[in-house]
């Protein structure tokens, strides 16, 4: 069952005045106790994943799988994992794990499938304790989040967030160490009596240039840390890649009609128009295309270390690739030649002769797929693994090893934080952006409205800042008492950009009385229009929703909590399992809906950094008429309470109207509007600050 990259519940903007109010839902859900005792379950079986349980309720589960057959849906599948398991060929625990890896990845879906096959919760809760003492705990993790965000009989079921699972990805060696040095001195360390007292903080003075130029002697990416190591960031980014791994077939999992491969690389496209322009506010030039010449200028050491102390790889200044790597830069450039010349030749076949035409717009979806190496495409093979080869070539590891030391880039939770990952997707980006120029100039009645004019906007006063926040670290701390673990709260404490709540009033003049998509956008400020040719790909799609046109005036307040595409922070695992068990114990009421989310962008993020003195950018308005053509589906969700299955909102392409070339001679129509803003940042807290 497929989770989703955005949000589902999709706001409706009304014809309101005064200050915002968030829109209240009567039909609030509540989580019954069977769904509470699985919720529960699957908190205490991911506490400390990398120590023995200790809860005696799941000891006698330990020792064996299940193994009757009639307890499985594709018992031919489990039999393969057991052959495999009895052989001793899975990765051992304590090892280091990554996806990035033939062999890894192979044990890894035949994890899942054991998980995933289970016919009954009772199978699957017995299995799923089995392999939590059994199987290494990077693998484990991986395994159950598939298996929860993909069994239809754990909807709504809410993990905690990846970062408080495995701290070792999010934080600097220097949180982690400081927390477990301090518990060693302080027995009161970490209890709730204890309070402020229990916070360990980052070290933002603890930091090393990575990048050095003939130009500059400290890496102008250091100035950026604040965003490639933001814990929401790198976490969403992890979901999305969770919501679609490459190697489960969509039939089966009802991920066909998901535009999955259109969706991966417009979800790429938008990382790097906003990763520009957060560079843009601190005035630096968009990001240079990997072009694989050596040696590489930028190095990347991340002060990350994995749990077992072994830390991250680093990529030293100046990188050059093994000689007998060279070989596979070939198989890289011959991929990316397949590629452009179908693209180009404006077709490809099938495995079963279906021809696929590549002047269709829809077809986006397969390029999407022929460069992630999706199961659903039957001709994959021939395309290769680009992306993947390509971030292990940069890694200097081997995609066909028995064991790997990975880098960064080979982990999904911390990619993000490598510079050079922007600069490998503004190359891979080239394959969508030429796909696109072959279609033609959406025409007049594309982009129109009949009888529906923007008139004005008006937008609040936009302000950033840099804040503390606060994470839940516990699970770095060894658990020594189940009983009194839960009053126990470890935080660790480092700085991230956010930004003021602000609302916009959109004034519309409708001649139809029906539903309109608005869709809005920020991007750079440019001086004509003739430059939006250049600077479309670095516009940021920041909200996109419905609305009931009446004949008339129609005024949309909206405000910025309310965005389609974003999310609020998650709450705090202890704080989470303490609902849990007030809600079990009939003192309180676990409400099911989507707050607790794992899926959408950062809501912090929406705006990049600015400038003290104003960063003048432009927000992009457009209504269009509603269309919407219904898909069938097998996979039933209830979207109170989980991301669920993708809604399109109508059936435009992805990054309408900026994703192809323009015919400027009619394109700026009545039914969108450009609108200057300044983005300000309070600059009261400095990065550099000892704390």
């Amino acid at each position: 069952m497929k989770l989703i990259v955005v949000a589902v519940a999709i706001s409706l903007a009304a014809l309101v005045s005064g200050s915002y109010a968030p829109k209240v839902d009567k039909d609030i859900k509540y989580a019954d106790k069977d769904f509470l005792m699985k919720q529960k379950f699957f908190f205490e079986i991911l506490r400390n994943i990398q120590m023995p349980l200790q809860y005696e309720e799941y000891m006698m589960y330990t020792k064996m799988w299940v193994e009757d057959s009639t307890k499985y849906t594709n018992y031919e599948q489990v039999t393969e994992f057991f052959n495999m398991y009895k052989m001793d060929l899975f990765l051992g625990k304590g090892e280091i794990f990554t996806i990035y890896n033939k062999y890894l990845l192979k044990q890894t879906y035949m994890l899942f499938s054991f998980l995933y096959n289970s016919a009954d919760w009772d199978t699957y809760y017995k299995n799923v304790i089995w392999a939590r003492e059994n199987i290494n705990e990077g693998m484990f993790i991986y395994a159950v989040t598939l298996s929860v965000m993909h069994r239809i009989d754990l909807q709504g079921i809410v993990l905690p967030a990846i970062y408080e699972i495995y701290p070792y990805y999010f934080f600097n060696t220097d949180i982690i160490r400081s927390a477990t040095y301090r518990k060693m001195y302080d027995p009161k360390f970490g209890f709730y009596g204890n309070g402020k007292y229990n916070v360990v903080y980052s070290n933002f003075t603890m930091t090393y240039p990575y990048e050095v130029s003939i130009d500059n002697y400290m890496s102008e990416d250091m100035i950026m840390n604040y965003y490639y190591e933001d814990v929401g960031l790198n976490s969403y980014y992890f979901y999305f890649m969770m919501d679609y791994p490459f190697f489960l077939g969509g039939d089966r999992f009802g991920l066909l009609k998901e535009r999955s491969g259109e969706l991966y690389l417009y979800l790429h496209q938008q990382l790097l128009a906003r990763y520009n322009l957060e560079r843009f506010s601190n005035y630096m030039y968009p990001i240079k295309t990997l072009t694989w010449q050596f040696p590489l200028q930028t190095g990347y050491f991340s002060l990350l270390s994995y749990w077992n102390g072994i830390p991250f790889k680093y990529r030293d200044i100046n990188y050059i690739i093994k000689d007998q790597d060279y070989f596979k830069l070939d198989w890289i450039k011959d991929w990316e030649m397949r590629i452009r010349k179908i693209i180009d030749d404006g077709f490809f076949y099938m495995d079963d002769g279906t021809k696929i035409d590549l002047r269709q717009w829809q077809s986006i979806d397969y390029v999407g797929k022929l460069m992630n190496y999706n199961m659903d495409n039957s001709v994959g093979q021939k395309f290769g693994f680009i992306e993947t080869f390509s971030k292990m070539l940069l890694s200097g590891s081997d995609f066909m090893t028995m064991k790997t030391w990975p880098s960064v880039l080979m982990q999904y939770e911390t990619t993000l934080r490598d510079p050079m990952f922007y600069s490998l997707w503004d190359r891979l980006m080239s394959f969508y952006y030429l796909f696109k120029s072959y279609l033609p100039y959406y025409t007049f009645d594309d982009l129109s409205f009949k009888g529906v004019v923007i008139k004005d906007v008006v937008i609040d006063k936009l302000m950033t800042y840099f804040e503390y926040f606060d994470s839940d670290i516990s699970n770095v701390i060894p658990m020594t008492n189940v009983d009194k673990y839960w009053d126990f709260n470890v935080l660790g404490r480092t700085v991230r950009l956010n930004h003021k709540p602000f609302t916009y009033t959109l004034d519309i003049i409708s001649e139809f009385a029906g539903k309109g998509v608005i869709r809005v956008f920020l991007g750079p400020k440019f001086d004509k229009l003739m430059d939006l040719e250049y600077y479309r790909k670095y516009f940021v799609e920041m909200d996109q929703y419905l609305v009931d046109l009446v004949v008339g005036k129609n005024s949309f307040i909206r405000n910025s909590r309310d965005f389609y595409w974003s999310v609020k922070d998650r709450t705090m695992y202890t704080e989470l399992y303490k609902k849990m068990m007030l809600s079990i114990a009939g003192k309180d009421k676990f409400v099911l809906d989507m707050s607790e989310a794992h899926c959408g962008f950062p809501d912090r993020l929406i705006l990049p950094k600015g400038w003290v003195s104003g960063m003048k950018m432009q927000f992009y308005f457009i209504i269009t008429p509603y269309t919407m053509s219904e898909t069938e589906s097998d996979v039933i969700y209830d979207s109170a309470f989980m991301c669920g299955k993708y809604n399109f909102i109508d059936n435009l392409p992805m990054g309408f109207p900026f994703d192809r070339d323009i015919d400027y001679t009619y394109w700026y129509t009545k039914n969108m509007l450009f609108k200057d803003v300044f983005i300000y940042h309070m600059d009261e807290m400095k990065m550099n600050k000892v704390y």
